[in-house]
């Protein structure tokens, strides 16, 4: 099995509330090689003095940082997304992450990214469904969440003792902009059937890419899906036409 190239892992914050955490994380990303962080709807003035005086030394990372408006745009060119969460009054449970680097290593070649949501509520529901995996640090259950720097910070560790220089893909897993594509398709023919209304339109569309994503399909297989599924679609339509 591979290990993970560095070039290959993001790390994304979702609505991130505070610059001092911003530029946090972007020193710890440094401190373990990582040089790709993203953010989701951040506050406008990401880049000021708190954020830079916390990122010292690693203004770079925060400089070029990439804005994204939804974490869908964020994970659109993403194979293997890790959502993280500590866990409270969730009905996502997550793996802790020692159970999860197997799963982590195994998408070596692919790209990875690792979300982590705002420091007052993390990730939402519906965030946390577009994530392949869903991971926790074990901590004391009395006192469960990590400030966000801290977060990114041990997860930067575990994933560094399985990286090296650039490794070849072994398998070739799906994007997030390919499997949005392949979701749109099996929308457009669920509702041609009568499968799904209005009302339960957006958590049966949850639900199914919540199933179809933890069998972390490759490209091989998201093209025998979008083929089989074209065809039904081209059945449908001509016995329609028949009628």
């Amino acid at each position: 099995m591979q290990d993970i190239s560095l070039p290959d892992v993001t790390f994304i914050l979702v609505r991130p509330n505070y610059l001092g955490n911003i530029g946090s994380v972007a020193r710890v990303l440094k401190n373990f090689g990582f040089e790709r962080l993203r953010l989701v709807a951040p506050p406008r003035n990401y880049k000021d003095a708190e954020a830079r005086k916390m990122a010292v030394g690693a203004f770079d990372i925060l400089k070029k940082s990439e804005v994204y408006g939804s974490l869908g745009e964020a994970l659109a060119d993403i194979s293997l997304a890790v959502g993280t969460t500590c866990a409270q009054q969730r009905d996502i449970v997550p793996l802790p992450l020692e159970e999860v680097i197997p799963k982590i290593r195994a998408a070596a070649g692919n790209k990875i990214a690792f979300v982590f949501g705002d420091e007052r509520d993390g990730l939402k529901r519906e965030e946390l469904q577009r994530c392949h995996q869903v991971a926790m640090v074990r901590t004391v259950a009395e006192f469960p969440s990590l400030n966000v720097s801290q977060a990114v910070g041990i997860f930067a560790y575990e994933l560094a003792k399985l990286t090296a220089a650039a490794p070849q893909p072994e398998v070739p897993l799906t994007t997030g902009a390919e499997d949005d594509e392949l979701f749109n398709q099996i929308t457009g023919l669920l509702d041609q059937v009568g499968f799904i209304r209005k009302y339960n339109r957006e958590k049966i569309n949850a639900e199914l890419r919540s199933l179809y994503q933890r069998s972390h399909p490759t490209t091989r297989e998201l093209d025998l899906l979008k083929g089989a599924i074209h065809k039904i679609d081209q059945k449908l339509r001509s016995d329609v036409v028949e009628s």
